[in-house]
C-alpha cells in the first residue's frame, strides 16, 4: 500500500468513526460525560436511563476516560456506611463500585468485614446431593422443592463441587452463529432465559456466547415496547421519574439479596452479568401513574429466576 492510499484510507476511517456512536448513546464520551460525571449517576442508573447494561456503560466509559473520584478509598465514609449496618453488597452499589474491592478496603482499614446470614435448606450440601443426584430431580424441580429459584440451587450445587448434568453436552450451533444469536438476541428481543430455552442450554452459557461475539448486552426494563421481555403488545413500558432512585432504595432495604432465594447482588452479577431486579408487587398498569407504584411498600428485590418464577416473561404482565 503507497502512502497516498494509506492517508486516504486512515481520513476515510476518522470521517466514520464519529458515525459509530450515532443512535448508540452510551458510546457518546460527552452524553456519558453529562450523566456520570454532572448528575452522578451510578453505571446502573446510566444505563437503565440509555437502555444498556451496566457492563456496557463500564466498558465505554473507560474508552472515553472518563473516570471519577473513588470514594472506597475513604475510611471515614467506609466506617460510616458500614456502622449504619449496610452490608459490602449494599456499600459497592453506593459507591458504584465491585464488592471485591469494597471488601478490600475494609480489610485494608481494619474494618470488620463479617456478615451473618440466615441459612436456607438450598444452603446444606447433603440436601442438595440428595435431591439432585440420588434423587436425579432437574434443578428447577429442586428449586421448586425448597422454595426458591433455580439461580440459586445451581449456584449453591457449584460451590459445594457438585458435578452437574449438562442441559446440552454440545454447543448448539445457534450460539456459535453471530449472525443467528444477533438475530434473536437484538431483532426478535428475545432473553437469555428465552434463548436458552428454546436451545435447550444454561442461559449463562447464552450469556457467554453474547460476549465472545460481542453483543452487548441489556437490562431488565431497558428494552421499549415490543422488545421488552414482558411485553404482549399496548404501549411503551415507563416506570416513572421516580423509579431509579425508588429502585436504588428497596435494594438497600433488602440488603441487596433476592427476598426470595437470598442469592446476593454480587453473586448474582457473577452468575448473570446483571443487578438483581426489583418487582412491582401490584403491577404498574392498576396505578394511575407510575410513579405512585414505585412505593417501598410495592417493590422487592428478586434474582432474574425468582423474578420469572412469579411473573413468567410470557405472560401478558408488567413489572
Amino acid at each position: 500500500m503507497n502512502s497516498t492510499q494509506h492517508e486516504r484510507e486512515s481520513h476515510s476511517r476518522a470521517n466514520s468513526a464519529p458515525e459509530m456512536s450515532e443512535g448508540i448513546p452510551w458510546r457518546d464520551a460527552d452524553n456519558l460525560r453529562s450523566l456520570y460525571i454532572k448528575e452522578d449517576l451510578t453505571t446502573r442508573e446510566v444505563g437503565e436511563r440509555l437502555g444498556c447494561s451496566r457492563k456496557t456503560v463500564e466498558n465505554w466509559l473507560k474508552k472515553h476516560d472518563i473516570e471519577r473520584s473513588k470514594p472506597w478509598k475513604d475510611e471515614e465514609r467506609l466506617r460510616s456506611l458500614r456502622q449504619q449496618g449496610m452490608s459490602e453488597a449494599g456499600i459497592a452499589d453506593e459507591l458504584d463500585c465491585g464488592q471485591a474491592t469494597v471488601h478490600n478496603w475494609l480489610t485494608e482499614f481494619g474494618i470488620d468485614t463479617s456478615r451473618t446470614r440466615t441459612e436456607q435448606p438450598w444452603h446444606d450440601e447433603e440436601t442438595l446431593r440428595e435431591l439432585y443426584v440420588e434423587s436425579e430431580m432437574t434443578m428447577d424441580e429442586v428449586a421448586s422443592e425448597l422454595g426458591c429459584g433455580r439461580q440459586a440451587i445451581e449456584e449453591w450445587i457449584h460451590r459445594h463441587g457438585i458435578e452437574t448434568r449438562s442441559y446440552n453436552p454440545e454447543t448448539p450451533e445457534a450460539l456459535q452463529d453471530e449472525s443467528k444469536l444477533r438475530s434473536m438476541y437484538l431483532s426478535d428481543g428475545m432473553s437469555t432465559y428465552a434463548i436458552a430455552e428454546q436451545l435447550e442450554c444454561a442461559p449463562s452459557t447464552v450469556h457467554d456466547w453474547l460476549h465472545d461475539h460481542g453483543i452487548e448486552t441489556r437490562t431488565v426494563g431497558s428494552q421499549p415496547g415490543e422488545l421488552h421481555h414482558r411485553w404482549k403488545g399496548g404501549v411503551d413500558e415507563y416506570y416513572g421519574d421516580n423509579w431509579a432512585t425508588q429502585r436504588r432504595k428497596a435494594l438497600q432495604r433488602d440488603d441487596y439479596e433476592c427476598q426470595r432465594c437470598g442469592i446476593t447482588q454480587s453473586e448474582h452479577r457473577n452468575r448473570t452479568d446483571i443487578g438483581l431486579d426489583v418487582h412491582h408487587k401490584t403491577p404498574i398498569r392498576t396505578f394511575q401513574s407510575p410513579e405512585d407504584a414505585n412505593t417501598l411498600e410495592n417493590l422487592v428485590t428478586l434474582c432474574r429466576s425468582c423474578h420469572n418464577t412469579i411473573e413468567p416473561p410470557n405472560e401478558n404482565q408488567d413489572d
